[in-house]
């Protein structure tokens, strides 16, 4: 059954962020569904994998995910001086749960794009890296602008990249180690999700 209704999760993501656009156009307090949509996000992807260890990716990457934005609003030594805002619903010592989610989205997404290319591992973890960079540069103006997440002196370091492309390159290798198949949701999710965020940047 889940085999016959994969094929249309991309249908179901691409309809889901339509609505949300429509949401954010007519009043900018539907942010706050911004948790619901990581959540289907992530469920989806998650049910689209074909292999059991896949699972062991996503607790880890949930895991560190959570715990390298924990060390960066605590300390500033990663991405930057930052903290969140009660928009991404419920925290953790300051770092909202559903944070966990994003990264497995975002790096599963990214490795999608690259996970038919006749690579060597290592190099796709590289251009999944890159790719996860360049969505979270697209990401992070909306961000800013419907307060996610809040950076000192309304400044993003570059060095918020770069620790955005050493994180999101270790996780995707992880990943492309553990799965099996290209994720066909996250390949198509991707690009809604390059869409939307631009979208957003333009309202």
């Amino acid at each position: 059954m889940k085999a016959k209704l994969i094929p249309y999760f991309p249908i179901v993501l691409l309809i889901f962020h339509s609505v949300g656009f429509y949401l954010f156009f007519n009043s900018p307090e539907n942010v706050m569904l911004t948790p619901l949509n990581l959540l289907l996000c992530g469920f989806l992807v998650f049910l689209s994998e074909s292999k059991s260890l896949t699972a062991l990716a996503f607790v880890v990457i949930f895991i560190l995910g959570f715990i390298v934005e924990l060390i960066g609003i605590k300390t500033g030594l990663l991405f930057g001086n930052y903290h969140y805002t009660d928009v991404l619903s419920q925290q953790f010592l300051g770092v909202p749960i559903i944070i966990g989610v994003n990264w497995f989205v975002i790096v599963v997404s990214s490795a999608s794009l690259f996970f038919n290319l006749k690579l060597a591992l290592p190099l796709k973890a590289v251009l999944a890296g890159l790719a996860a960079t360049m969505l979270d540069f697209i990401i992070e103006p909306v961000a800013i602008k419907y307060k996610f997440w809040i950076w000192e002196n309304d400044h993003i370091p570059f060095y918020n990249y770069v620790c955005w492309f050493i994180f999101s390159t270790a996780f995707a290798y992880l990943y492309l180690r553990l799965t099996d198949k290209q994720n066909r949701t996250g390949f198509f999710l991707y690009f809604i999700w390059v869409g939307f965020f631009i979208a957003l940047n333009l309202l």
